[in-house]
């Protein structure tokens, strides 16, 4: 079976099931929107605050996994580490934004192109997929398409339109919505994402950012069980 007719029967499946795809979208919609902003940009203090609340994440909508466990376990004890905005600040320019190397480039492109620059092909095709659903990344030109908070957030805004789309009924476009979601975590999110995520747990300085890493990892697992298998 090739990648387009898996995506067909996937979402042929997931459309028979509203109830659970309501479940399914609001659950990825959620995960997806969180990790998004934590990656485009380190949290205030406050905001920090609530990432980190032992109840908040016990409730955490990820279907469990190993990657989801440890990763909420690293944000509590990242609590009681004692870690501040200030030291999250740092490790998040160190890993996403330099002036040295950094250690979990945040772009599809450098790990997927040859020559592990940004701006090259898969940036243009990311930013063809956004297209197909009205959008456009922010930094038009000044920064690249695929960062992986970008990313992220496409996938949380299907998600949230597909919420709307059952609650409408508009099942022409509900079907649009899933197959995006589908064909852009096959082509992009599930090819690189694990790597980028598998380096930001690996290379953080924090226990914030190591159970981002860790819960980016159970998100994109949870997401290809539920939009590719």
């Amino acid at each position: 079976m090739n990648a387009v007719t898996s995506v067909t029967c996937t979402v042929s499946d997931l459309l028979e099931d509203r109830a659970g795809l309501a479940d399914d979208l609001d659950r990825t919609a959620a995960v997806f929107t969180t990790l998004s902003r934590v990656l485009l940009a380190p949290p205030l203090e406050e905001v920090l605050g609530q990432l980190r609340d032992e109840d908040l994440l016990a409730q955490w909508p990820s279907l469990p996994s190993p990657e989801t466990r440890d990763g909420v376990r690293q944000l509590i004890e990242a609590a009681s580490t004692g870690e501040d905005a200030r030291d999250v600040r740092r490790d998040f320019t160190r890993l996403f934004v330099g002036p040295e190397r950094m250690p979990a480039a945040p772009y599809e492109s450098v790990h997927r192109s040859k020559d592990r620059l940004i701006f090259e092909q898969d940036t243009f095709l990311v930013r063809a997929a956004y297209a197909e659903f009205g959008l456009a990344a922010p930094r038009l030109n000044q920064e690249p398409d695929d960062h992986i908070g970008l990313e992220t957030g496409f996938v949380a805004e299907l998600c949230v339109r597909g919420l709307d789309a059952l609650d409408t009924q508009d099942d022409t476009e509900l079907l649009r919505l899933v197959t995006g979601i589908a064909t852009f975590l096959d082509e992009h999110l599930l090819a690189w994402g694990p790597q980028c995520f598998t380096l930001v747990e690996s290379e953080a300085a924090t226990c914030f950012y190591r159970g981002v890493g860790l819960l980016g990892l159970g998100a994109l697992a949870d997401a290809e069980r539920t939009f590719r298998s």
